[in-house]
């Protein structure tokens, strides 16, 4: 019984941390800089030996410039999963835009599934953004969390192997100009639940818990002091 009682803790660990969390740096206040607080609906989360937190992403993208990565949760952003040697719907619109960008470092924006009822990432703003409009978009996604659709049965249409529902997006834009900004991000669709492709689809009708994954978004634009 000695063994059992050792080896749950650990395998608790394992997956609740298998998304890994490293703190973001420190913006600098003075300067232009954005700040994204969510918090965590965790009733909407399924329970496997443990919560398991969502992988997520945050990028930024302006017009037809190159998509931005703002942040990552270090699974999908290393590829380092548990039990799995990929999970290609994680996140599939954010892999689509990841390919885009050039030099994306994942060891600087990389970070633990992040844990506790609330979690804060920062952005120093480019000066490249200043004068122009940015939209801020965020996709999230938790295995295991199925529904009436989105089941096990690979018979069905909503066949989603291990993943439960798809990722969601929200999406939230402002102008960077001298102006502070609050805006509450909206979702605006759902990632493939296999991981097909890499295309926002609008279609929410067959989505439940997945929409709920966060208590709220708030994303603060301040042009620093």
């Amino acid at each position: 019984m000695k063994k059992i009682s050792i080896i749950i803790p650990l395998v608790l660990f394992l997956f609740i941390g298998c998304a890994g969390v490293k703190d973001k740096p420190v913006v600098d206040r003075q300067q232009r800089f954005m700040e994204i607080s969510l918090s965590f609906n965790t009733v909407s989360y399924p329970w496997v030996l443990g919560t398991a937190y969502p992988q997520m992403a945050v990028w930024v993208q302006s017009g037809d410039e190159t998509p931005e990565t703002v942040f990552v949760t270090q699974g999908a952003g290393e590829k380092k999963w548990w039990f799995a040697s990929e999970r290609p719907g994680a996140l599939p619109v954010w892999d689509g835009i990841k390919t885009e960008e050039k030099d994306i470092k994942l060891d600087a924006v990389s970070g633990a599934t992040p844990s506790g009822e609330v979690h804060t990432v920062f952005w120093q703003v480019p000066d490249k953004y200043n004068g122009k409009n940015i939209s801020v978009f965020l996709e999230a996604n938790v295995s295991f969390d199925y529904n009436d659709f989105y089941t096990k049965e690979e018979n069905t249409p909503g066949y989603s192997d291990v993943n439960g529902q798809p990722s969601i997006v929200w999406r939230a834009s402002f102008t960077v100009d001298e102006q502070p900004q609050e805006v509450t991000p909206k979702i605006i669709g759902h990632g493939n639940v296999l991981g097909s492709d890499t295309v926002l689809a609008p279609d929410l009708s067959n989505i439940t818990t997945a929409s709920d994954l966060f208590g709220y978004i708030s994303v603060k634009y301040s042009p620093g002091s």
